[in-house]
């Protein structure tokens, strides 16, 4: 009988170098940071068609794949049920879940699991410690380029260190990935007796220098002030020791002494990094008195939102232009285009049938709760759970960088039946894994290795794209030159390319003029573009038009939508005066509704920032 082979270490590493692509400093809010994800995209697409066109054995799919497998069905549905407002965009979403599908299959198919996080690791090391020293440099003000491109990147916040991530919170994230590989390998070089035999001169060596790291990725992960980095921390090393096979008091030892070593480490950063960039508090836990500032009712608008969508949702991508009904019930201003929760995204975009996708990998953790975890299914597991407690303050799930990895890991983790049903089955096990398959599907292997391989050359295809198209320069989708344009300079029949209409449509925006001119056409520019860029602009603009065809109590819940839908209440003023100037030009379009606005102001002077006068009409 044939003996199992592994699938080729190209995919490991593949999946390696998608996790040093976190580093890529070319961020844009459009598209969840498009390029950076299409790298990861295009290494992993690499490396499971590597795999797919290599591999001759087979033992299924594993259960998680039906969640990926539900939610591509539901973006399908979307199309046909719901209005979404650039349907060609879904390619992205999709071809993304099935790549998930595939490359979570092949990395099911890995028997020594060992082979497979060591070399994962070793690149998480990596993008790690760059992170760590991008920080210092960021601390210092020093930046990179080569040739017009930037290598390290400025800080985004002046006190939270991010790394090149864009948003600390993420660069907090890959320190966490990075201390789970750290103390899985320290662990690992304790517990294995091949390891202290293969580095028996060097092992002291070896030891120190990952305790050593340990307290840099602590550092760095201080240096974020990232509060879920802080709790994934905590939560991950509880998880990796308790699940494993020890006695209870050396789980208890094994916890304690990791909680103390960070602890000590993390404190210490924090101080370091508050007096290096004279800030106040102390990092994280300073920021864990602050409150969950606006999250609750972030959750509670998404939650409104599915009770009046409960079966499908508002539809993907459509929350930000769906919080426009529900901006009047809360006190505060908010921009926020996701609910900072997984679950209740899920809820108010894909409803009642999106969280019922999520029943697979709900099933999976509830089979896993279990003290028998080996220290790969426990480092997984460790790693999946901090990964959905960062889901629930925040938004990784929906990168494709951060998501393959956290399927991946689902894969890796070892349910109960593992052990408690393994000798009924052991001979179909053996079978199902060492059995090789018929041609029909070794054919089915290979036609999925090509379809890896065409994901790969539209990755590269849409890469050049979007870089040659001008879309990195972010500064375009936010400078607004309408008042430049004449109609005749506008080409409204233009076609984008198939899967970049909304980058088309927002560049639109900051070009045709507010007129009744091609009204119907303007009017769907800016309806679409409400779905990923409800700027105070973009949101008076929309009501602008709606006045112009008619519609004043529409046009007026924008206009009041364009009024707190911004970071600072005051901005409101900015309203009150580009509407008394269209009052003064068109007051026969115009007048009532900015009457009726500045009468609305007066009603609620704390929510709109009322504190001058209007300039007509007292």
């Amino acid at each position: 009988m044939p003996t199992h082979r592994e699938p080729s270490i190209v995919f490991a590493i593949a999946v390696g170098v998608a996790i040093l692509g976190y580093l890529l400093p070319y961020h844009s809010p459009l598209g969840r940071d498009f390029l950076v994800n299409d790298f990861s995209f295009i290494t992993v697409a690499f490396g499971t068609a590597v795999a797919l066109f290599t591999q001759n054995h087979w033992r299924g799919v594993h259960l998680s794949a039906w969640t990926w497998l539900g939610f591509i069905t539901i973006l399908l549905g979307q199309l046909v049920f719901l209005p979404i407002a650039h349907p060609d965009a879904l390619i992205f979403p999709i071809i993304c879940l099935v790549l998930v599908i595939f490359s979570s299959s092949i990395a099911y198919q890995f028997t020594d699991k060992a082979l497979l996080l060591n070399i994962v690791f070793g690149f998480a090391i990596v993008m790690a410690l760059t992170t760590f020293i991008i920080q210092i440099m960021q601390i210092y003000d020093y930046t990179v380029f080569w040739q017009n491109w930037v290598i390290v990147r400025n800080n985004a916040l002046p006190n939270r260190l991010d790394g090149n991530f864009g948003q600390a919170n993420h660069a907090g994230y890959g320190f966490v990935l990075g201390l789970c590989a750290l103390i899985y390998q320290l662990h690992q070089s304790f517990m294995q007796d091949h390891m202290q035999q293969k580095l028996a001169n060097y092992l002291l060596c070896y030891r120190i220098g990952l305790v050593i790291l340990f307290a840099l990725f602590c550092a760095g992960l201080a240096f974020t002030q990232s509060r879920a980095g802080m709790l994934m921390m905590i939560g991950m090393i509880a998880v990796y020791f308790f699940v494993q096979p020890m006695r209870w008091r050396t789980k208890f030892a094994l916890t304690a002494t990791a909680w103390l070593f960070f602890a000590l480490y993390y404190l210490m950063a924090s101080w370091l990094g508050n007096h290096l960039l004279n800030a106040g508090g102390l990092g994280a836990l300073g920021r864990m008195a602050g409150g969950q500032g606006n999250r609750p009712a972030l959750n509670e608008r998404a939650l409104m939102m599915f009770g009046d969508n409960p079966l499908f949702g508002v539809g993907w991508n459509n929350y930000m232009k769906a919080s426009v009904d529900y901006a009047q019930f809360f006190k505060w201003p908010e921009i926020a285009d996701h609910s900072h929760n997984f679950i209740t995204m899920i809820l108010a975009e894909m409803g009642v049938v999106g969280l019922l996708c999520c029943l697979p990998i709900a099933w999976i953790l509830l089979k896993a709760v279990h003290f028998r975890h080996s220290a790969q299914s426990a480092i997984a597991l460790a790693f999946v759970l901090a990964s959905l407690l960062y889901a629930s303050v925040e938004y990784p799930l929906w990168y494709f960088r951060y998501l393959v990895i956290f399927a991946i890991f689902m894969t890796l983790i070892e349910t109960r039946d593992s052990f408690f049903v393994k000798k009924a089955f052991a001979v179909k096990t053996t079978l199902t894994v060492k059995k090789a398959l018929q041609i029909k599907h070794i054919a089915l292997l290979r036609l999925s290795g090509a379809t890896s391989f065409a994901m790969v050359l539209a990755g590269i295809f849409y890469a050049y794209q979007y870089l040659n198209l001008g879309y990195l320069n972010y500064s375009r989708f936010t400078t607004h030159k309408n008042h430049q344009f004449r109609d005749d300079q506008i080409d409204y029949n233009n076609k984008p390319l198939f899967g970049f209409s909304a980058y088309n449509q927002r560049l639109l925006a900051m070009q045709v003029p507010l007129n009744a001119n091609h009204l119907a056409t303007k009017k769907q520019i800016f309806a679409n573009v409400l779905t990923n860029d409800t700027s105070q602009f973009n949101l008076l603009a929309y009501a602008q038009l709606l006045a112009l065809e008619n519609k004043p109590n529409e046009a007026m819940k924008y206009i009041q939508a364009s009024c707190v839908m911004v970071k600072d209440i005051s901005f409101c003023d900015n309203v009150d005066s580009d509407l008394a100037k269209l009052a003064k030009k068109n007051p026969q379009v115009f007048a009532n509704l900015y009457q009726n606005f500045v009468a609305w102001r007066k009603q609620h002077p704390q929510k709109t920032g009322l504190h001058v006068k209007s300039e007509i009409f007292d």
